[in-house]
């Protein structure tokens, strides 16, 4: 049982015990709940906790990566007997959900990006990173308007622009402009070497909108139990100038992007989300959101291993109405 301030907190009536509800209550009533209401509440919650007032105090203040990445609910189907698609804006430091969209059809994904991103107040100066589906021009000019600039994948479904791309001159001993950032991580027995090689773009090198600067993107791995080396390059364009993004940044943000795939391992691991059935009304959903706000409070307490967070706040949940904001 909890103590009778935490009861009142959660607004349990004289905070008697006996007067809590069941979990077949809290299903049906979750299964009732605006979820479009939801998610701009929990979007808005967390964006006000994700600021940091003391960020740039010390020094020039730090480059702001949002990521936009859908991800699909198997389990979850609603009444039409359709998956549960959502798409979601991450603030990759410290790796926090600001807002989140449901996709009827994951097919038009690019559809819900500029909705997605309008539920988060101020973008401006915001680095948005994405996967290759929203390397469009409209997007480019949507962020251009809101002040803040993309960082897109360029595949070879943009024929035109990958080819303008690929044509470019990426050897930096030719080409003095080509700045190069190399990096190394170790993991779990993996070893990767990432090379990310950049250049600016002279008018007319392509006509993506307000593109700056292009990027080629190198990958090396060992340690997938077959002996070998693995080696895959993608090229990519952005709209953030130098003096906004350097080849550093960039590369960073290259690899925030690809980070966010461990969001939805969390998601799908530790909270079970692929394997949820539930699929009355707005329940799956959700259930969704507050999967996601889970995550978001654990990393905004400061917590690095996430199953180490779900185990803590499940014996203290004391603890977690405190990052609520619900008790002092």
């Amino acid at each position: 049982g909890q103590g009778a301030g935490i009861l009142a907190a959660l607004e349990v009536p004289d905070a008697d015990p006996s007067r809590l509800p069941v979990a077949t209550t809290l299903t049906r009533t979750l299964a009732r709940v605006d979820a479009d209401a939801l998610d701009a509440a929990v979007g808005a919650f967390v964006q006000s906790h994700a600021a940091d007032p003391l960020a740039g105090i010390a020094g020039e203040p730090p480059v702001l990566q949002l990521a936009a990445d859908g991800k699909t609910v198997r389990g979850a189907r609603d009444a039409d007997g359709l998956q549960l698609h959502l798409l979601g804006v991450y603030q990759v430091d410290p790796g926090v959900m600001l807002a989140q969209r449901e996709m009827r059809h994951k097919p038009h994904e690019t559809v819900h990006f500029t909705a997605a991103l309008d539920l988060i107040e101020d973008i401006t100066g915001a680095i948005v990173t994405a996967d290759a589906l929203h390397t469009v021009a409209d997007h480019a000019r949507y962020l251009h308007r809101r002040g803040a600039f993309g960082l897109f994948p360029v595949k070879e479904n943009r024929s035109t622009l990958f080819a303008r791309l690929d044509a470019l001159d990426w050897d930096e001993t030719t080409n003095e402009h080509i700045t190069v950032v190399r990096t190394e991580e170790t993991n779990s027995g993996r070893h990767e070497t990432r090379i990310v090689r950049v250049q600016p773009l002279e008018d007319g090198h392509v006509t993506f909108p307000h593109a700056t600067q292009a990027l080629l993107v190198e990958r090396y791995t060992t340690g997938r139990g077959d002996g070998k080396i693995h080696a895959d390059a993608e090229l990519g364009i952005t709209t953030a100038p130098a003096h906004t993004a350097d080849a550093a940044t960039l590369a960073r943000c290259v690899r925030g992007q690809w980070a966010i795939e461990a969001q939805h391992f969390v998601r799908d691991v530790t909270f079970g989300e692929d394997t949820c059935r539930a699929r009355t009304g707005s329940l799956p959903r959700t259930l969704a959101t507050f999967r996601s706000l889970a995550i978001s409070l654990a990393h905004l307490a400061g917590w690095k291993n996430n199953a180490a967070a779900h185990d803590h706040y499940r014996n203290h949940p004391a603890d977690a109405l405190r990052e609520l904001g619900l008790t002092g």
